[in-house]
């Protein structure tokens, strides 16, 4: 099951990239194929049953959305892909999660021999077919669009950030990934974990 990119905070500037709302939750994988639907699921680092305590709740709400996403991955013509999902609740914060309203949201597509979906070919294939992370802007990462994401003005942006992608640079390369996130939520989250460095490098 090919692991989800890690996405970088190093901010590319001088390239127009797509910037999509960063949602605040835990990565989810699954694996579908045309013949067996959604057939295996993992968080960022494991497989994933639906015994689990966490995140098995995870797997239902995918299996709710397999009709929609069926359909669409057939109508493009797609034999067999990983789907990359975001696991939330409404309190849901760095990576922790209550006992509340959970929902996945679609984040990435990976189809078997051909790579990941651009993010063109992913809003062409899922806007306001299934619920994705909220579209802002197209363009470059200037200072002045930084300082507004930083400082909580961007329009669009989430507590705790964005977002930013673009096509890969060549064919079978990842593609280009980065995060601007809002200094509030960094602030928030070392307060709460400024003891464990090993989280705070993951989280950050």
């Amino acid at each position: 099951m090919k692991h989800y990119p890690t996405i970088s905070s190093q901010i590319q500037r001088d390239i127009d990239v797509y910037v999509f709302e960063k949602l605040d939750g835990s990565n989810i994988r699954a694996e579908w194929s045309a013949k067996r639907g959604f057939y295996k699921f993992g968080t960022r680092k494991r497989l994933l049953g639906e015994d689990d305590p966490m995140f098995g709740e995870a797997i239902s709400l995918i299996r709710n959305q397999e009709a929609v996403l069926s359909r669409i991955f057939k109508e493009n013509n797609f034999e067999s892909i990983t789907a990359y999902f975001e696991f939330l609740g409404q309190n849901s914060f760095a990576g922790l999660h209550e006992k509340e309203t959970h929902r996945v949201v679609l984040i990435d597509v990976d189809v078997f021999k051909n790579g990941f979906l651009t993010p063109s070919q992913f809003l062409k294939a899922f806007y306001e077919r299934v619920e994705i992370p909220k579209f802002i802007y197209y363009g470059k990462i200037n200072y002045e669009i930084e300082n507004q994401i930083r400082s909580g003005t961007f329009a669009g942006a989430s507590f705790e950030g964005v977002v930013c992608k673009s096509a890969p640079p060549k064919k079978w390369s990842l593609p280009i990934l980065f995060k601007v996130k809002n200094q509030a939520w960094i602030d928030k989250v070392k307060e709460r974990y400024g003891h464990r460095n090993d989280l705070l490098e993951d989280l950050l």
